[in-house]
C-alpha cells in the first residue's frame, strides 16, 4: 500500500492544502455539472470525472459536492442507478429532492434501502413528478416508506408543493 507522501508526490494535487484542493473541486465540478437554472443539480448523468481520479479525492471531491448543494432525483433508471452508486455515501446529501412518479414501487425498494443511511442532518423532500399520480396514493406511499413516523419525522410544506422531512434529533 502507498503512504500518502507517495501518493502526493503522483498526484501533485494532494500536496495542496485542503482549502485550495476544495476549491479546485468545487471549480472543476461547477465547470463540468452546471446547474439547473433553480440552483440544483440534477442527478440525471455519470457521476463527475473528478469522482474517479482516486479515493482520497473522491472523497474529498464528494464532500465538497453532497455537503455544499442540492440534488433532484427522478426516478429515471440513471437517478436511482447514482444513489447506488454511491451507497454509504448518501450519509453526506444536505438537501435531496425526491421526484416521485408513478412507478412507486421503485421508490419504495430504494427508500427501504435509503432511509437507514442518510444523515440526520439531511432535508429530505418529496415532490410530485406525476401529474396524474393522485395525491391520496402519494400519501398512502409516504405512510408505507415509515415517512410519517412522528417519532423519527417531522413533516411540513412549502408553497411549491413539497413535502419536507427532517429526522427528529434525540
Amino acid at each position: 500500500m502507498a503512504s500518502s507522501s507517495s501518493v502526493a508526490n503522483t498526484v501533485p494535487l494532494l500536496s495542496m492544502p485542503p482549502e485550495i484542493r476544495s476549491a479546485i473541486y468545487e471549480l472543476v465540478i461547477s465547470n463540468e455539472w452546471r446547474h439547473t437554472s433553480q440552483e440544483y443539480f440534477v442527478l440525471d448523468r455519470p457521476l463527475p470525472a473528478l469522482f474517479r481520479v482516486n479515493k482520497q479525492i473522491r472523497s474529498e471531491a464528494l464532500d465538497v459536492f453532497l455537503l455544499k448543494n442540492h440534488f433532484h432525483v427522478y426516478t429515471s433508471t440513471i437517478g436511482l442507478k447514482w444513489l447506488n452508486i454511491l451507497g454509504k455515501d448518501v450519509e453526506r446529501f444536505r438537501c435531496l429532492i425526491l421526484f416521485i412518479d408513478l412507478n412507486l414501487e421503485a421508490w419504495n425498494t430504494y427508500l427501504k434501502a435509503l432511509l437507514p443511511r442518510i444523515s440526520e442532518y439531511l432535508e429530505l423532500r418529496i415532490r410530485k413528478a406525476a401529474v396524474s399520480l393522485p395525491a391520496s396514493r402519494l400519501e398512502s406511499f409516504l405512510v408505507a416508506a415509515g415517512l410519517y413516523d412522528g417519532q423519527r419525522w417531522a413533516r411540513t410544506e412549502n408553497g411549491v408543493g413539497e413535502i419536507i422531512f427532517k429526522q427528529i434529533l434525540a
